[in-house]
């Protein structure tokens, strides 16, 4: 037995202190009164009964990764369905799934068969160690049971054998079952493409690559360089390690990328005969200009400063496009034009690598342009806030949302494609004010009304928006457009609004969409279109055409994480006025001078801007001179790096006297001078990258003479994809030299970033070809670690899995005690009251002489009523006492030995208190 709270005994010496004092009564009553206070101090300490036949957990661990055989799934099901079969009452059967993370495909269950695999995983790694982890983090502390993996044990990542030793010390045995590739007759694998970190233009250099081969062959290789092919031609490869020498020469700045690519006939592992190298070429900070307008303003103004600029259209920006950058300029550029993958990479350059970040305004930027709820948001100086002077006239919005099937599919954080379109829209009508409509409807073959229209003042259920899914086939968008104009007409809003979310990969049966179309543009209602998916997909052009006809807008989402952004910009630019249009003039604020000696009088008129608010704690240095006095130029420090906003758009319809404005250009240079910060001396610290298979090293060399940094300065690995980067201390490895080492999880470039201080060291970045689990090798390797698992974690190789949980220990179960012990304690109570007022003697009490002063106040006192006579004990009868003046207060007569009730001995005692 087992308590929850035994500290709850300790009450019973203060509660029995005071039954003691205050609740004692002889007989049975007492004896009861100790028991309930006993089983009410037990019941609240929590008694537990353990009882040791529970059953016991297996937790089936799949490896999902790029390594296996392509028949895993199918294996891994079967394998888990005899599992299923072996178990008794009380097991339960769990499932993890992982590739370059670890998922719960299943949780644990006594009840029902695994129904296959659901959850996405990232195949390019194979962490084997989170997901052992994870695994125990399914089995419950107090249950006991086995883990079973079902993997080649080709894993990457954390050495595995530090989580089994974790699963050992909870009494977890690990067992394995290894189902892997069959070993191919031939293997050509490029090891390594060394190249320098850095070189200078025009350095000439030299570097080579490394290609293993199991037997001779001829092959040919092709050697790559940014997509152009330096080398191609034929090459004899003899068994075992063959060195390629190779050399260039660079003639401009930035970071060049190298593919080196083998090609043999009768390959077994093509997924490794790619080798990746990069290579940074120095040169001074450049600044990357985003633009729709490659010969505006901006861009003349820039390139007369006698900065290198690099002017592109916008694009999915990469951190290995930003290497070598000092600051982005964004001028009027939309959020999608950047991708969900871009915004989270220019968060991180400015955030993590010390980048520097310039956005102008414009009818595509800012709050318009899609920035709200984006990762970007959070770095800008001004708020995209919205405010209710920003309302345009009252607002009726009927959406339509594709609840077709492949809105079911999983997103990799776990979410459906139809949660994340769900949070999008309820964020979105979460932008109406009470005088709005909205209504939705999920469509798939047939319309599905989740809330007609409906005003926002009585509150719109935008709870049962995520449950109104219904997985049928794909969207009939005639269908769905029909729905929408009998809902919208029932409106006589000033703007009615149409947003239809569709699958441009599964958009059918358009019908007479273009009449209902033509219908809705008489009534001057418009329709916009958010695209799940690609500008290329098939169905692209269909929704190009509803949005082109509905007079509205078009977007593509090519990631599903993007979904609740694009709505909120929909329903800004509906809903919302986040651009004023109207000329503007502007004044000098107290931050300007941080910019250097600008001028602050003779100021330009601008045509329009972003209405946006000033942060806390962000300077500005222009505001306007309307009654929004709204922010024009702002700017601040973010993380490690510099962001500035200029509201104003700088070349386009709203520009307005800016353009011929004399300033312009020694205020953009300064605007981007301020935002680069200022480069990293060249005698200060120097930070080095280097890979070995997987382990990438890094490393900080302090400068002779350096004093020690109050606190370890930190490396942060950056994924060239924008996935969130890895935070870890350096530790001492010399008396001038820290170090930090990294296991790479996966193919792909990586950027080391060391923070010292308030500098910020760009290491060189590295490249990972492919996955390490791909290196050459045998299934023999994967084999001796799946036993060594086992060994540590006290497991055995499982051929077959009968006895899986016939020798699993059992798990004790646990029977919770306090109810049954409360249930005694109501029947002690009642048992109690019955004895005390049915069968026990009423409690004597003596009552106390009542002074003479009290009794001469109170006047004369009616003597208590007695019978004539009373036979006593011996026989004699005994006279009544006669009147006599008032002596001293009597002793009050004892109660007859008849009277035994409770009421009638309450009574008796208020006739004492009042004398009556």
């Amino acid at each position: 037995m087992s308590f929850t709270l035994p500290q709850a005994w300790l009450l019973l010496l203060p509660l029995g202190l005071f039954l003691w004092r205050y609740g004692r009564r002889p007989g049975p009553p007492m004896v009861l009164r100790w028991g309930l206070l006993v089983l009410g101090v037990g019941a609240l300490a929590g008694p537990e009964l353990r009882l040791a036949n529970a059953g016991s957990d297996v937790a089936v661990v799949v490896d999902r990764s790029r390594s296996m055989p392509l028949d895993v799934d199918r294996v891994a099901q079967e394998l888990v369905s005899l599992v299923e079969s072996q178990r008794r009452p009380g097991d339960r059967v769990g499932v993890v799934t992982f590739g370059r993370e670890a998922r719960v495909e299943s949780p644990l269950s006594d009840v029902g068969h695994f129904g296959g695999f659901t959850r996405p995983v990232d195949a390019e790694a194979s962490d084997l160690s989170a997901a052992l982890d994870a695994a125990g983090a399914l089995i419950p502390p107090e249950r006991t049971g086995r883990v079973l993996v079902v993997s080649d044990g080709r894993a990457t990542g954390a050495d595995a054998r530090g989580a089994t030793r974790r699963l050992a010390a909870r009494g977890i045995a690990v067992d394995y079952r290894q189902v892997a590739r069959p070993e191919p007759a031939l293997d050509v694998a490029v090891v390594s493409l060394d190249v320098p970190a850095t070189v200078s233009v025009r350095e000439p250099f030299q570097f080579s690559a490394v290609v293993q081969a199991t037997s001779a062959i001829t092959g040919t290789v092709r050697l790559e360089r940014d997509g152009r092919v330096l080398v191609k031609g034929p090459f004899d490869f003899k068994p075992g390690p063959n060195l390629l020498p190779l050399r260039d020469l660079l003639e401009a700045p930035g970071l060049v990328h190298y593919r080196l690519t083998v090609e043999t006939a009768g390959d077994g592992v093509p997924e490794n005969d790619v080798g990746v190298g990069v290579l940074r070429v120095e040169g001074p900070p450049r600044v990357l200009l985003l633009t729709q307008q490659p010969t505006g303003t901006l861009a003349k103004a820039l390139a007369a400063t006698g900065m290198q600029v690099d002017v592109r259209a916008p694009f999915h920006v990469s951190l290995d496009a930003l290497d070598g950058v000092g600051v982005v300029v964004l001028e009027n550029v939309d959020a999608n034009a950047l991708g969900e993958t871009g915004l989270n990479v220019l968060a991180d350059y400015v955030d993590q690598a010390g980048g520097g970040l310039v956005m102008t305004g414009g009818r595509t930027s800012f709050g318009e342009g899609g920035y709200r709820r984006s990762p970007v948001e959070a770095l800008l100086p001004v708020s995209l806030e919205m405010r209710e002077e920003q309302r345009r006239a009252s607002v009726a919005m009927s959406v339509l949302m594709d609840s077709s099937c492949s809105m079911g599919v999983q997103v990799p954080d776990g979410r459906t494609k139809m949660e994340l379109a769900a949070e999008g829209v309820t964020a979105a009508l979460t932008l109406l004010n009470g005088n709005d409509e909205a209504s939705i409807h999920m469509v798939d073959t047939e319309p599905h009304e989740i809330f007609p229209l409906s005003p926002v003042s009585e509150g719109l259920p935008l709870k049962q928006v995520a449950s109104g899914f219904s997985g049928g086939g794909g969207i009939y968008v005639g269908v769905a457009l029909r729905a929408a104009r009998k809902e919208i007409l029932r409106s006589d809003k000033p703007t009615r609004h149409v947003v239809l979310f569709s699958d441009a990969a599964d958009s059918e049966e358009p019908g007479d969409y273009q009449a209902t179309l033509a219908a809705l543009r008489e009534a001057n209602v418009t329709v916009s279109v958010i695209g799940l998916g690609t500008p290329a997909d098939p169905d692209a052009e269909l929704l190009r055409e509803v949005a082109r006809r509905g007079n509205g807008r078009i977007y593509f989402a090519e990631d599903a994480m993007s979904l609740p952004r694009i709505f909120s910009q929909e329903t800004l630019a509906v809903a919302r006025a986040t651009f004023v249009d109207e000329p503007a003039s502007l004044e000098a604020a107290p931050d300007l001078p941080l910019l250097g000696p600008l001028p602050t009088q003779g100021l330009p008129q601008v045509g329009g801007y972003n209405l946006t608010y000033l942060k806390p704690r962000a300077n500005v240095a222009l505001r306007t001179l309307d009654t929004n006095a709204a922010p024009v130029l702002a700017l601040w420090p973010h993380g490690a790096g510099r962001v500035v906003a200029l509201t104003a758009e700088v070349d386009g319809k709203y520009t307005g006297e800016l353009r011929e404005w004399g300033a312009l250009r020694a205020t953009l240079e300064a605007v981007v001078r301020w935002s680069m910060g200022s480069a990293t001396p060249k005698e200060e610290a120097v930070v080095r990258s280097e890979r070995q298979g997987n382990l990438l090293r890094v490393t900080l060399d302090l400068p002779p003479g350096e004093p020690m940094p109050g606190a370890l300065p930190t490396a942060v690995l950056l994924s060239g994809d924008g996935r969130a980067g890895v935070e870890k201390p350096l530790h001492w490895e010399d008396e001038d030299r820290l170090v930090a080492e990294y296991p790479l999880s996966g193919s792909g470039t990586w950027h080391p970033v060391v923070k010292w201080g308030g500098r910020v060291l760009r290491a060189p970045p590295v490249a990972l070809p492919y996955a390490p689990e791909f290196e050459p090798g045998s299934a023999k390797e994967g084999l001796k670690l799946l036993r060594a698992l086992a060994v540590v974690g006290g497991g055995q190789e499982r051929l077959s899995m009968t006895g899986l949980f016939a020798e699993a220990p059992e798990s004790e179960g646990r029977v919770p005690l306090a109810p049954w012990l409360v249930a005694f304690a109501l029947a002690v109570l009642l048992s109690e009251v019955a004895v005390r007022r049915f069968l026990s003697a009423p409690r004597v009490r003596t009552a106390r002489a009542r002074p003479a002063k009290e009794s001469s106040a109170r006047g004369p006192v009616a003597a208590p009523r007695t019978e004539p006579s009373a036979t006593t004990a011996s026989g004699k009868k005994s006279q009544a006492p006669e009147e006599s003046p008032p002596p001293p207060a009597p002793e009050p007569p004892k109660p007859p030995a008849g009277v035994d009730s409770a009421l009638e001995a309450a009574r008796a005692r208020a006739r004492r208190r009042t004398g009556r």
